[in-house]
């Protein structure tokens, strides 16, 4: 099971559901009034040759949606916006969307209102959201390794969707991520040791695919994530690596429900920040190692060890958790 938290939890959850439909903790943008108004009017003379936009330019969000199918035509190329970020974002908007629709399985995806595309630095794109919410659909085939070349994004979401085959690794340059969500398909393969270059981000979700292999110890690299960690519901094996005692500012991990093997590694108990563990229904052997009970009591109020191989005394270091409202070490 995963965890509800207490009142700073619930805030995670909440970050959490905005990483599947929008924005997490992203404030609004007011961009400065000269050098960006005169932007807009470009940006909205640009979206007006496209051939397919779907809304307008706004003024205070700088978003702009539409179809890349709009950038093949070569009319904006030679616009004011002198833009060669752009240009490379739009070949790979273009890629990517060709990709999906040479799919027949995606025939039902109305293709008009399947981008949504922010652009807040210089009309780089650095939102993108292809769920199931945004397309009422489910996508389906593998994901393009032309996702990589979108290196300004901030926010990647394609959670919720039937894709399939590995996480490509060119999603490793994708190095100003700060949100990578892929929870909720059917993807395969091993964890990317690339993703330990996404030092920037502070929310990660792989949970509910068919990953196997190991937890790369790269993941320790991730010192900036705050929200969420989330592996579970995959068949990862192997150990918890100890690196992943270097990612201290986390708020929740969830590694349940997986053929992790070996045992708890005692550098978990660097992880001062955690308002919840989820381990279990693993094949974790060994001790519970008394660094659990070095997790800040303040913030700790859920711990799931159950449905493992652990043995040996039950450490009395855990009775420093004194905030815990769950604790399961049943069944091991």
């Amino acid at each position: 099971m995963s965890f509800v938290s207490r009142p700073r939890g619930e805030d995670v959850q909440a970050d959490r559901a905005g990483a599947g439909l929008g924005h997490p903790g992203r404030s609004t943008l007011t961009p400065p009034a000269g050098k960006w108004r005169h932007r807009l009017l470009i940006l909205t003379v640009l979206a007006a040759s496209l051939t397919a936009v779907t809304g307008s330019v706004s003024a205070q969000t700088g978003t702009v949606p539409f179809d890349p199918a709009g950038c093949s035509d070569g009319t904006w190329v030679s616009s004011p916006l002198d833009n060669p970020g752009l240009v490379a974002d739009c070949i790979a908007l273009v890629a990517i969307r060709n990709h999906f629709k040479s799919n027949p399985a995606n025939a039902d995806i109305r293709w008009n209102s399947l981008w949504r595309v922010t652009n807040v630095d210089q009309g780089r794109v650095v939102n993108l959201e292809l769920t199931s919410v945004n397309l009422r659909t489910r996508l389906a085939g593998t994901i393009p390794p032309e996702i990589g070349n979108l290196t300004n994004l901030t926010t990647l979401n394609l959670s919720s969707n039937k894709l399939t085959g590995p996480i490509p690794p060119e999603i490793g340059n994708l190095t100003n991520l700060t949100t990578l969500n892929l929870a909720d398909n059917q993807l395969t393969g091993a964890i990317p040791a690339q993703l330990g270059k996404l030092t920037n981000l502070t929310f990660l979700d792989l949970s509910s695919n068919e990953l196997s292999g190991i937890i790369p110890p790269e993941i320790g690299n991730l010192t900036n994530l705050t929200l969420f960690l989330d592996l579970s519901r995959n068949e990862l094996s192997g150990i918890i690596p100890p690196e992943i005692g270097n990612l201290t500012n986390l708020m929740a991990l969830n590694l349940f429900s997986n053929q992790l093997s070996g045992t708890i590694p005692p550098e978990i108990g660097n992880l001062t920040n955690l308002d919840g563990l989820d381990l279990h229904s693993n094949k974790l052997t060994g001790l519970i190692p008394s660094e659990i009970g070095n997790l800040n009591p303040k913030f700790m109020d859920f711990l799931s060890l159950s449905n493992n191989q652990l043995a040996g005394a039950i450490p009395p270091e855990i009775g420093n958790l004194t905030n815990l409202t769950r604790l399961y070490l049943s069944s091991n």
